[in-house]
């Protein structure tokens, strides 16, 4: 068996947080909460969850009610929780914190069956997992040309992943960060003889009524 090696992603701007605090007074975490009685039909919805929850803004920090302004960047989310736990415990007595990252997004791209982006409702995902979200990779693909785009900083970083090789999941890329984006590019070969197949095909259909129209005029 080969070991995984989970990679920890730590908040950036631009990123969105769901805050939520409960406590034995439902009242009194309400404060803390952006969640109300008008927008509870919206959350429904897991695609709305960024108008109700914490955008990271530029400069690293969140603002939340009562407590103010917290800087979360460069963070994991245990320990934004951890952080927004300490100032909600100056106001409240067995409160309890959770804090989840809701702007986990990966795009598939390239010679798939289903492009596009997918957002995922979970702490982490790996690179099957993703390509699975996009309907799996076509019969054309190349399979050990998979290129994983990864915004570091105000860099990308494109790095090149061979899904058939077994040590793909020792690999650093090979759980996801949000906003990766996998590219999987076409293998030509395949397109031409794809292609000479659908010729084919018309060539014979050409063949088939020249004959037929052959026979009926004499």
């Amino acid at each position: 068996m080969l070991p995984l090696n989970p990679t920890v992603y730590t908040v950036q701007p631009n990123d969105v947080l769901s805050i939520k605090v409960q406590s034995r007074d439902p009242d009194q975490s309400a404060f803390f909460n952006t969640t109300t009685v008008e927008n509870r039909n919206l959350q429904a919805n897991p695609a709305s969850l960024f108008l109700t929850g914490y955008t990271v803004k530029s400069n690293g920090m969140i603002d939340l009610a009562i407590i103010g302004e917290l800087k979360v960047s460069d963070l994991t989310v245990e320990e934004i929780r951890n952080l927004v736990q300490v100032e909600i415990d100056k106001y409240l007595l067995n409160a309890s914190v959770s804090v989840k990252l809701i702007s986990f997004k990966i795009s598939v791209l390239g010679d798939v069956k289903n492009p596009g982006t997918n957002y995922i409702y979970n702490t982490q995902a790996t690179i099957f997992e993703a390509l699975s979200a996009a309907g799996d990779l076509n019969l054309s693909a190349k399979r050990k040309k998979v290129k994983l785009i990864r915004q570091v900083g105000d860099e990308a970083k494109v790095v090149n992943l061979d899904l058939t090789s077994p040590s793909i999941i020792e690999s650093p890329y090979y759980f996801l960060h949000p906003n990766d984006v996998l590219y999987v590019e076409t293998s030509k070969p395949n397109i031409s003889q794809s292609n000479l197949g659908v010729f084919a095909l018309i060539l014979s259909a050409i063949s088939t009524t020249l004959l037929v129209l052959n026979f009926t005029s004499k």
